[in-house]
């Protein structure tokens, strides 16, 4: 933790490149414990005050990830799980995330300017676009056909990243659970049922809501609203 703490200037808001409702994610340049990477690294830390849900969010994540590997699956690069200050490192993806880049909002092009761009990135071609959707569709197509199934449950173009090339990740799949397999009749139907609703407006499945069933499915429905609102640059909801 200590190590965390002097890279990120003691969690600094200069160093903080993005933020949801489980973590904050800041920038950090090297860490002596790991090896050094050319695009640095970025660390995820849970919220003060989210406490044990925050935690086995964290715990969930580092569980899904050391299970997964695949070259579109954002990898972790190491841990901390103090409960003071728990802690995920990933590699840094500087050419931010799809929805910063398709959207170029005043806080998304800040959030890339703490990336290192000192002007605003040019739009996205819609070669590019497709591109990524390919990586994140791929790396998303690997978490399904494990065993056990992992669902990521919160797809969307804010959780699809991009390195300096252009390459897209599927990220933060700290909500991500393993689905048990349960037969039913000649064909193997994978499912989750949950008591928590999980997911961004506009990218949830109805069938979420009504029955708290998460699958392949609404997951797939998630990738596909990601989709729609790549290609077309309009919002979810």
């Amino acid at each position: 933790l200590d190590e965390l703490v002097a890279a990120t200037d003691g969690f600094a808001e200069a160093r903080k490149v993005g933020e949801g409702g489980f973590g904050r994610v800041y920038r950090a340049d090297a860490l002596p414990s790991l090896p050094r990477v050319a695009c640095g690294f970025a660390v995820k830390t849970a919220l003060v005050g989210v406490g044990a849900q925050g935690l086995a969010e964290l715990q969930s994540e580092v569980r899904t990830l050391s299970a997964a590997c695949h070259p579109s699956l954002l990898p972790l690069l190491g841990v901390c799980l103090a409960p003071s200050r728990a802690c995920l490192v990933y590699p840094l993806c500087r050419g931010g995330s799809l929805e910063d880049r398709l959207y170029r909002s005043p806080a998304a092009l800040q959030r890339l300017r703490m990336l290192g761009f000192e002007t605003a990135p040019p739009p996205l071609s819609s070669a590019a676009r497709l591109r990524v959707l390919r990586d994140a569709a791929s790396a998303l197509h690997y978490l399904h056909t494990l065993s056990p199934m992992i669902l990521h449950r919160d797809v969307s173009a804010g959780n699809i990243l991009l390195d300096e090339r252009g390459n897209g990740y599927l990220a933060d799949v700290g909500l991500a659970r393993a689905a048990e397999a349960t037969a039913g009749g000649s064909q193997q139907v994978s499912h989750l049922s949950t008591q928590r609703i999980f997911g961004k407006p506009g990218y949830m499945d109805p069938i979420i809501t009504q029955d708290n069933q998460a699958s392949q499915l609404t997951d797939g429905y998630a990738l596909g609203i990601t989709l729609l609102v790549s290609l077309t640059g309009r919002g979810a909801v």
